[in-house]
This record gives C-alpha cells, sequence and structure tokens, in this order.
C-alpha cells in the first residue's frame, strides 16, 4: 500500500475542497471519482487505532454517471448490472449505484467478482425481510455505502430465518462475507430481529453517519476487526454486544479501534468487545450492560462487562459514561488510560487488568463498585481518580476474572480479608504521580506484594469495620515522595514499611467522627496539612516530603482557611481546634498515639499482620 504522507494528505484535502462542487456529497478525503476502483490508497496515520483506506472515508459521489436501482416492491425493474427476481435486487458488476425506494419482502444481494468493489448510494431505502437478511454481500472485495445526506435507510429482517440445507448464515439485517465500509452524512436504522444488525465477516469500517440499530444479538460486529472514524451511534441489544470483534484464530485481527464518534449502547451482554485489543479515542460513550450496576438477573456464564478485551485496552481521550452488571473496564492483558473522563458505576471491579493497569492521566470516576481498581501491577503516574468501593478500593491482587454462582465481584487473588501473610513480588502498586481518593469498606489500598510511592497524592478513607484496613501489603510500602493520608480503623492497620521520607502513623484513644478535622502544626504554628476523613476512624496515617525531624503538634477538629482536596487541606488557617499531643518524630518511620507516646502491637491491632 501507498502512504500518504501529512503535507500530501494536506494538498488533497485542498483538492478536494475545490473539487466539492460536482459532487452531490462530499467528504473529508478522498477524491471525487464516481466509480469505484480496484486501486486504494492505506491512510497509515499512526495518529488513527483504526485501519483505514482512502476510499473508506470518501463520501462523495456523482449522482448522475451513478447507476439508479428504484426499488419499488414487486414491480423494480432490472438494470444495467443488476438482475431482478421477484423481490430480490441482485448487483452483478463493479460500479456505483444510487438505491431508492422500498422492498416489502426482498432483498438486496451484492454478488461480483472477488476482486472487484461496489459503491452503493444509500438515498432512501427500505428493505424488509421476514426470511432473511435485508442486504447481503455475497462477494466483492469490498462494499463500500454511502449514506446519503438528508436521507433515513432502514433494513429490517425477521424474527427467523430459512436457509438453505447445512447452512447457518447469513445472520445479521446487514451481512457481508467481506469488507464494508459505511460512510455519508445519512441515516441508518437497522432491526436485526433474528441476530446480528451489520455484521462483516472480514474488516468492518464505519467513518461516518448516524446509526440506529437494534438487535437481537450483536449490534455491531466485524469478525476481522471494526474500525469506528465518526458518526452517531444508538445501539439497543437484548442478548449480545454493543461492538464486536471476534477473529479468534489470527492474534493481529479481532481488534477495535474507535477513533471518534457519539455512542450511546444498551447491551445484553458486552457493551463493546474485542477479541484481541480494543483502543479508543475523541470518543463520547454511554454504556449500560443489563440492568447496570444495581442488575439482579443475569446469566451466570454470560459477561456483562462495559468494556471488554481478550488483549489490552487503551484509552486516550474522550468521555466515556459506564454502567455495568460486571466490570465497566476489562482486559485480559493490560490496560492503559492516558486520557480522557471515565465515570463508572459496576456491579465487579471499576477496572480490571489481569496483567497490568496503567494510569498516565485523566479523570477517572468509579462511583460504585466491588472493587475499585484491579490489577496485578498497577501504576498511577498521573490523572485525577476516584474510587468508591464495597470491598477494596486499589488491588494489586492479579489473576484471571472469576465469578460464582452468577455474582459478580467474586475475584479471589490469594489471601483472605486484609491479605494473606505470603508476599507475591510480582503483585505492586506503583505511585509516581496524579492524585488518587479512595473509599473503600474492605482494604483501602491492597497489595499481595509490594508498594512504592515517589509522587502524587493519595488520600484513603478505610473501612469502619474490622478485618480490612486502610493500608494492606504482604510485602512492603516504600516511600520516597509524594502526600499519603489514610485512615481507617485500628483493626489490620498498618504504617508504611520504610522508605526516605517520613511517615508518621497515629492511633486515637477512641473512634473520631467522620470529617473530624485533624491537623498537624510545627512549633511556630504554621499549619503542615490537615485531613478530614470522610467516615469514623480511629487510625491515621500521615506522609509528606515536608515531614522533618521535629516536634508537631495534633490537633482535632475546628476548620481549615484553605480548599481541599478530597478532604485534604494542604497549609492553610485552622480556628477552633483542640490541641491532643506533640508528636516527636524522631524517627523516619513512627507509630505513636495522640498524646505522641509511642503506639503498642494491641493499638496498632498487630500492624496488619
Amino acid at each position: 500500500m501507498k502512504k500518504i504522507y501529512p503535507l500530501f494528505l494536506a494538498l488533497l484535502l485542498v483538492a478536494c475542497a475545490q473539487q466539492s462542487e460536482t459532487n452531490s456529497s462530499s467528504s473529508a478525503t478522498g477524491t471525487s471519482e464516481a466509480t469505484v476502483t480496484n486501486g486504494s490508497t492505506s491512510l497509515e496515520d499512526t495518529d488513527y487505532y483504526g485501519k483505514y483506506e482512502e476510499e473508506d472515508l470518501d463520501a462523495s459521489y456523482e449522482s448522475s454517471s451513478a447507476i439508479a436501482i428504484k426499488l419499488a416492491g414487486a414491480q423494480t425493474e432490472a438494470g444495467e448490472g443488476f438482475t431482478v427476481d421477484d423481490q430480490t435486487v441482485t448487483i452483478t458488476s463493479a460500479g456505483t449505484y444510487m438505491v431508492s425506494g422500498s422492498l416489502t419482502d426482498g432483498q438486496l444481494k451484492i454478488n461480483v467478482d472477488k476482486e472487484a468493489k461496489v459503491h452503493l448510494i444509500f438515498a432512501g431505502v427500505s428493505i424488509t425481510n421476514a426470511n432473511s437478511s435485508a442486504v447481503v454481500i455475497e462477494q466483492a472485495e469490498k462494499v463500500i455505502t454511502t449514506l446519503a445526506a438528508d436521507t433515513t435507510n432502514t433494513l429490517t429482517d425477521g424474527t427467523s430465518y430459512t436457509f438453505a440445507e447445512g447452512e447457518t448464515e447469513p445472520d445479521a439485517a446487514f451481512y457481508s462475507k467481506d469488507d464494508l465500509s459505511i460512510n455519508g452524512e445519512g441515516k441508518l436504522v437497522i432491526e436485526g430481529n433474528y441476530s446480528n444488525g451489520i455484521r462483516s465477516k472480514d474488516d468492518l469500517v464505519l467513518a461516518s453517519g448516524t446509526y440506529e440499530i437494534t438487535a437481537k444479538n450483536n449490534a455491531i460486529k466485524g469478525k476481522d476487526s471494526v474500525s469506528i472514524r465518526d458518526g452517531n451511534y444508538t445501539l439497543t441489544t437484548s442478548e449480545g454486544d454493543g461492538i464486536q470483534a471476534n477473529n479468534t484464530e489470527d492474534a493481529t485481527k479481532g481488534y477495535i479501534g474507535i477513533d471518534g464518534g457519539i455512542f450511546t449502547i444498551q447491551s445484553g451482554r458486552d457493551g463493546i468487545q474485542a477479541e484481541t485489543n480494543l483502543s479508543i479515542q475523541s470518543a463520547e460513550m454511554t454504556v449500560k450492560t443489563a440492568d447496570g450496576a444495581d442488575s439482579q438477573s443475569v446469566v451466570a456464564d454470560e459477561s456483562y462487562k462495559g468494556m471488554k478485551a481478550g488483549g489490552s485496552i487503551l484509552l486516550a481521550s474522550g468521555s466515556y459514561t459506564i454502567d455495568s452488571a460486571d466490570d465497566s473496564i476489562h482486559a485480559n492483558d493490560s490496560v492503559t488510560i492516558n486520557g480522557g473522563e471515565i465515570s463508572a458505576e459496576t456491579g465487579d471491579d471499576g477496572i480490571h487488568a489481569d496483567n497490568g493497569l496503567t494510569i498516565n492521566d485523566g479523570t477517572i470516576i468509579v462511583n460504585k463498585s466491588y472493587e475499585g481498581l484491579e490489577a496485578s501491577v498497577i501504576t498511577i503516574a498521573g490523572g485525577d481518580i476516584q474510587v468508591l468501593a464495597s470491598d477494596d478500593g486499589v488491588n494489586a491482587g492479579g489473576g484471571s476474572d472469576t465469578t460464582d454462582s452468577g455474582q459478580f465481584g467474586q475475584d479471589s487473588f490469594g489471601g483472605g480479608p486484609g491479605g494473606g501473610d505470603q508476599a507475591d513480588d510480582s503483585k505492586e502498586v506503583v505511585i509516581t504521580g496524579g492524585t488518587l481518593s479512595i473509599d473503600a469498606e474492605g482494604d483501602g489500598l491492597d497489595s499481595n506484594g509490594n508498594v512504592t510511592m515517589s509522587g502524587g497524592i493519595v488520600i484513603v478513607n478505610g473501612p469502619t469495620q474490622g478485618g480490612n484496613g486502610a493500608l494492606d501489603y504482604n510485602g512492603t510500602f516504600e516511600i520516597t515522595g509524594g502526600t499519603l493520608v489514610a485512615a481507617g480503623t485500628t483493626d489490620m492497620a498498618m504504617n508504611v514499611s520504610g522508605g526516605t521520607q517520613r511517615s508518621v502513623a497515629i492511633t486515637f484513644d477512641q473512634s473520631q467522627a467522620a470529617d473530624t478535622l485533624i491537623t498537624l502544626q510545627d512549633t511556630e504554628g504554621n499549619t503542615l496539612l490537615s485531613y478530614a476523613p470522610s467516615k469514623d476512624f480511629q487510625h491515621v496515617v500521615i506522609s509528606s516530603p515536608d515531614l522533618q525531624s521535629a516536634d508537631y503538634t495534633l490537633l482535632s477538629g475546628g476548620s481549615n482557611s484553605e480548599t481541599s482536596v478530597y478532604g485534604l487541606y494542604q497549609g492553610g488557617s485552622v480556628k477552633d481546634a483542640s490541641e491532643l499531643g506533640t508528636l516527636s518524630l524522631t524517627d523516619t518511620l513512627s507509630n505513636l498515639t495522640q498524646s505522641g507516646a509511642t503506639a503498642t502491637t494491641n493499638q496498632m491491632g498487630g500492624f496488619g499482620r
């Protein structure tokens, strides 16, 4: 394939704009030729996640040179390049065809030479077939379908198909055995009553257009790949996925790449499911699976995840709202988030990766979850992250996701509540930047192995009941930078284990009420930080680059003049607070009571061991 370089592409865009007056419809890229040729140019732009050729994005055509197919039920007449048998219209030659009109119980079929291409212009099409697909592409190198501007095109199949002996396909209202691309400024409405809405057994490209697809099984399905450049999508399924790529035989295929578009997905199973990798940028998505996070009636061996990949998931930018019965975002390999806004509610994990979860940037809010973030290795280098979990907030447990008896949230990664005694060095939480706020009823920040922190801000509102801790690790917790505050019960309470940055764990004489402000001030009355945990607490861990080998006054109550970040105030003026004691932080690691005495093992709940 010939590469398109940026300068050439820019000149091509200008040329297309100058020629637009000759076209009935124009596109962002491509040429104005009315016929489709076998020569295609690949858009090898590293900024794209999907795979596109120039012709996929070219919605231009000349209606005067296109072959007209006027559907008129049983009165449809044959013409150049196509035949008519009852209400079955079959295109037999390469070319550009403008299709309009309706078939009340018929089919549009494309069967051309395997090296030939067909360009369909849907200009107000309505096809209903009670016994099979509305559109079938039996053979072609590729079929490009353009949805003409200001037109609505409707494809409907029946609830049961009549097959030849031994056959089980076609199985979609719009079905293709070969490559299929759809573009344009019009609308495509599909009712896939038998199974799928759109299905390609090769590559499927959706470049633009408005889509309203209702399907029993999958709304959009491509075997080798699904690439979406732009468009507006409303997808509803009862027993299948919103978007699926399902090639299980070739590791280089079975992927989904989305580079834009607006999506509203209500799926009976997964919202988006890629057999290999899923990469998304610049999209706006609202995804709901089953009845969302509050789902009660689900099939035990089925999947109800918001986004799922058998390989890796990459989110670079965009806005994503997910309400899922199972994990909101799930990858059998890794998840990488480089930006965007994510809001998730789930009956299981907010974000789960069997191997690595890396967050470099973005805003992530997990409003409801069993476990918030879960992977073997969790790396947080940036972003603004909020997690609300009924069990662990952040869990470096790893392994494969399992469920039991149709109930989500039954993942088992070794160790009982509060963590097992055996450290697994392959499990780790690494925090180098960003802001992480955790509210968990189980362990707040949990690792079956180690935790290392060198930057960022971590705020943990831990459990109010015994058996879990705000911090829980089976190996070491080394801190060399950043700000850490973690509050919870004394049962299973842990401090960090070491590092170059000073840390102090404070045990209070009795439980403190939620929102009680805890403040550390130096001997001159300057506020180091204040923290108001959102839940009742009796134990707090504080680590800050500003902590020195010095005496600090511990204050309780009152208010801080600064604006808080998830309950944490850095600096500021504190008033109306009560002095509890003086803490002497002569050691890098201190475990003290509120009066400044050394905390005993019993007071620290056995240090979480």
